[in-house]
């Protein structure tokens, strides 16, 4: 089973759709932070889940063929 993360330590823009304290699981929060955050909240989601997590959310969200400029830019400068 997959972890929870407690998403009060992003900005709420990122999960405007949730309470300001959900626990979600890290696949959830993962994607919400590659799709709609910045630099600073790539940091501090890589501090909370593993590199091979966010590598396999990455990889799943790129199968998609959506957001080819987000994924381009994560494979470039944080993976």
């Amino acid at each position: 089973m997959l972890s929870k993360i407690n998403i009060s330590a992003f900005p709420k823009h990122i999960f405007w759709n949730y309470k300001d304290h959900a626990e979600l699981s890290e696949d959830i929060v993962i994607s919400n932070v590659i799709l709609y955050g910045e630099l600073s909240d790539y940091k501090t989601l890589l501090t909370l889940v593993s590199r091979q997590s966010f590598e396999n959310v990455v990889r799943d969200i790129e199968k998609t063929g959506k957001y080819k400029k987000r994924i381009n830019f994560i494979k470039k400068i944080i993976l």
